[in-house]
Order: structure tokens, then C-alpha cells, then sequence
């Protein structure tokens, strides 16, 4: 994703967020009000609540705001960690207000007192539950497509309110028909949605930046995609973490340890872009390229003659009569065989002859002096590593350098 769509996003969110505060600030104007003027403490619980409301949706706005700055020096990885403090923030006063609407709802069940204007207050009871309906929609679409934590804890909240003036509704009626205790029941109710909300996102705040990977699915999505690209040959250490709105991963590869630079470069790129087009809310990947790591090896050399470790190695690829292939453990050499070469024998592409012999036999290294350029591909393409027979020397000689890594890469001959 681009840092202008990133910004973009940053900023439709915190348009929503500034939205959101504007309304609440009305509508808490409007709960509190009515519910000084009648009496009603479920009303005025369900005001204190949505007061709590506009310090979140101005926590949730200026951290969308902070979030949209630019990478610098000293912030390399971007500011997108406020939206989280701000979601932080938000659970915290959550949680706050739910404790004082509980405190308030005890006092009005040990000491009930009759509503007055229940008429207006059942009015604005409804018309709360359906604005806060309203805004619950508008702040979980625009969070979902902007992928904010913040917003869409907000949203949450929201849906909270919804269940808040239902029940302020209920209870005032209850209280109505003469039940007065029934205040205080519907703001304990309200009071524990809120505590419990609170801590859900409080818990997830705190989760996300302690950089706990919230969605383990997305490991094992990304470890699919990465496998699939032609040339991976291992996936390991996949890293997620959360940053804001964006998601940072990193993860090893492991590609043949003949491949070259560029072409592990392209194998990174396909991976990276295949995991953008796949999780669009990843802003940054960041891959390690390891060669594949091998317990057991299969060695050919050519030789002159076909007597087994002590055959002569041959200073030619295609024209060499015999191939020694030796096998090496971990442990040490385990064993070896002779094949005869077909490519000798004819005139024309006896080296690529050659290279689909040592293909057929599943070599993994070849030793040689010279390679042509055709063999060389069809080696390289069978994932076969070429390597300088540097020196004349016994095979056992050639096996020792090759385990102390002694052997330089081989470049095709044109």
C-alpha cells in the first residue's frame, strides 16, 4: 500500500471519528437535560456514558490524526502505534464510566424516587437507541475499510449505547406503571455491558502493543502463499505483529543454494507482492533469504577410467567416458558409483547429453573444470550447484575440499 493511500485511509477514519464526537456531543446535551429535569438516573447513567463517548471519539480522532504523520528519523516505522494508544485510552474511560454508572444505579435501588415527564424521557430514550444505532453503522463500515482498531472499538461502543437506551427505555416505562426500582436494575445492567466492553479492549490494546499476534490465521496464510512461489523451498519464523491500522511481518526463506542473487530477488518480490494483493492491510514485509540446508549430498566427478575411488578425474565435462557420484552424509562419505557417459560417444550436445545424464542420476553438485553454456543452464535448471575443480587431486581430496567448503562456484564457459 502507498503512503497516500495509507494516508487517505488514515484521514476518511478520522473524519469519522470527528463526525461521531459532533453527534454525541448533542446527544448527550440532549440526555442530560431531560434527565436533570425528570429525575431519571437510568437517563442520566446513559449521559454519563455517552459523555464518556466524546472523550473517546476525541481520543479515537486525534490518534487517527497523529497516525497520518510521515516516518522520521527517530519514528522509522510511522506513528500508527497512537491509534492503538488512543484505543487504549478509549477502554480506559469506558471502564471508568461504567463503574459510576454502577455506583449511581445502587443508589437509586436503595433510594427510588418517581420519574417526572416520562413522556420526554421515553422519547429521548428511543431516539438515543436509534442515533446510536445509526453511528454504530457508520463507524464499523468506515473501521472495516480502514482497518482501524480505534474505530472499530468505537463502533463497539456504540452498539453498547444501542443496548443502553433500550434498556433506559424499558425501565422508565417499568417505572411508570410503578415499579421505581426498575431504574436502577436496567443502570446496573448498562453499567456491567460497559465494565465488560472495556476490558475486551483494554486486553487487545495491550495486546497489540506488546506486538501479540491477534490473528494466528494470518501466519499460517502467509506461509501458504510464500510456499507456493516457485524456488521457495522452506518456510520458517514467520513474525506478525500489528502497528495501528497495518500489520509488520517478517519470515525466512529458504531457497537452493545455487540460486543466484537476482533470482533470489525476484523469488522475495513475487512473495511480497502475492502476500499484498492477498492481506491488503500489510504495510511492510520484510524477508530473510537463506540457502536450504541439506543433510546428505550427491557429488558427480568425471573420470577417465571406472575404478571407483581411485579413478582419475578427467579435466573434460562432456567428453569425460565415466562420472564417479559419491554420497556424503553428515557423518562422512556412505557411498559411491560409476555410470558410463552417453554424451561421449556422440558429436553434437554431448554436454547437455551429459547434464541430463547427472539430472537422471539426482546429483546435487557437480565438480568439473569447464561447463559450456548450454550444459551449465540445464545443470542450473535441475537445481544442480557447479563448482571449480580448482585443482588436480584424488576424488577423495575433491569430497574433503567440498565438506570444508573450500570449493569456489563455477561460471559456464562460452
Amino acid at each position: 500500500m502507498r503512503a497516500e493511500e495509507k494516508v487517505q485511509l488514515l484521514g476518511k477514519g478520522a473524519r469519522a471519528a470527528k463526525v461521531s464526537t459532533c453527534v454525541t456531543i448533542m446527544l448527550t446535551g440532549i440526555k442530560a437535560a431531560v434527565g436533570l429535569l425528570s429525575g431519571s438516573v437510568a437517563l442520566l447513567a446513559d449521559a454519563v456514558h455517552s459523555l464518556s463517548d466524546i472523550f473517546t471519539s476525541l481520543a479515537v480522532w486525534l490518534g487517527m490524526k497523529l497516525s497520518q504523520r510521515r516516518p522520521s528519523e527517530k519514528f522509522s516505522y510511522g506513528f500508527y502505534r497512537v491509534e492503538t494508544l488512543a484505543f487504549l485510552v478509549v477502554s480506559i474511560v469506558v471502564g471508568v464510566t461504567g463503574v459510576q454508572i454502577l455506583l449511581a444505579s445502587l443508589n437509586r435501588i436503595l433510594n427510588p424516587f418517581p420519574v417526572a415527564f416520562p413522556s420526554a424521557t421515553l422519547s429521548v430514550a428511543a431516539v438515543s437507541a436509534l442515533v446510536s444505532y445509526l453511528l454504530y453503522r457508520y463507524k464499523s463500515q468506515i473501521g472495516d475499510e480502514t482497518n482501524s482498531q480505534a474505530l472499530q472499538g468505537e463502533a463497539k461502543h456504540s452498539l453498547v449505547d444501542v443496548s443502553s437506551s433500550a434498556f433506559v427505555f424499558v425501565g422508565i416505562l417499568v417505572h411508570h406503571f410503578g415499579f421505581p426500582w426498575a431504574e436502577g436494575i436496567v443502570g446496573l445492567l448498562i453499567g456491567l455491558l460497559t465494565i465488560r466492553l472495556s476490558l475486551g479492549m483494554g486486553r487487545d490494546a495491550v495486546l497489540v502493543l506488546l506486538d501479540a499476534c491477534l490473528k494466528p490465521e494470518l501466519i499460517s496464510q502467509i506461509k501458504k502463499i510464500a510456499a507456493q512461489v516457485t524456488g521457495v523451498r522452506g518456510v520458517h519464523e514467520i513474525k506478525v505483529r500489528r502497528s495501528g491500522p497495518f500489520i509488520f511481518a517478517e519470515m525466512h526463506i529458504e531457497v537452493d543454494r545455487t540460486m543466484r542473487i537476482d533470482e533470489a530477488d525476484v523469488v522475495s518480490s513475487t512473495i511480497e507482492e502475492r502476500i499484498r494483493d492477498s492481506i491488503e492491510e500489510v504495510d511492510s514485509m520484510m524477508l530473510h533469504v537463506e540457502p536450504s540446508k541439506k543433510d546428505a549430498y550427491r557429488i558427480a566427478i568425471p573420470v577417465e577410467d571406472n575404478r571407483g575411488l581411485d579413478s582419475t578425474i578427467s579435466q573434460h565435462f562432456g567428453k569425460s567416458p565415466y562420472f564417479i557420484l559419491v554420497d556424503l552424509h553428515k557423518d562422512g562419505l556412505r557411498s559411491w558409483f560409476v555410470v558410463e557417459n552417453p554424451g561421449a560417444r556422440i558429436e553434437k550436445k554431448r554436454g547437455i547429453e551429459t547434464a541430463h545424464l547427472l539430472a537422471r542420476q539426482r546429483a546435487d553438485v557437480l565438480v568439473a573444470k569447464e561447463v559450456g553454456e548450454g550444459p551449465y543452464h540445464v545443470l542450473r535448471d535441475s537445481s544442480i550447484q557447479i563448482l571449480d575443480l580448482n585443482r588436480e587431486s584424488s576424488i577423495e581430496c575433491v569430497v574433503d575440499a567440498f565438506s570444508r567448503k573450500e570449493l569456489s562456484s563455477l561460471a559456464h564457459q562460452k
